[in-house]
């Protein structure tokens, strides 16, 4: 089965030193479980922080940081969805 994301765009906000950081939500299926995936996010910049919300099965853990590509997280025991949340 091929890895699914769907992106929701959420918000943005300003920090102290002007730069605007975007918000979005990924949903993710399609994963393997309990094997290490390559998550494609389809973002226009590297995610800076990702929160990791397992949908289905046990929850796993990030692999390795994003680059400006993919995400890369070892999912749980029957764990194949998952939301992340990127801020970018």
């Amino acid at each position: 089965m091929a890895i699914v994301v769907t992106p929701t765009y959420l918000s943005f906000r300003q920090n102290q030193t002007g730069e605007y950081i975007r918000r979005a939500k990924l949903t993710v299926t399609g994963l393997t479980a309990g094997a290490a995936n390559t998550i494609p996010h389809g973002l226009p910049t590297p995610p800076q922080i990702v929160n990791y919300v397992a949908t289905s099965g046990t929850p796993g853990f990030e692999t390795s940081p994003a680059d400006g590509t993919n995400l890369y997280f070892t999912t749980g025991t029957s764990q194949t969805s998952l939301v992340a949340y990127a801020d970018y």
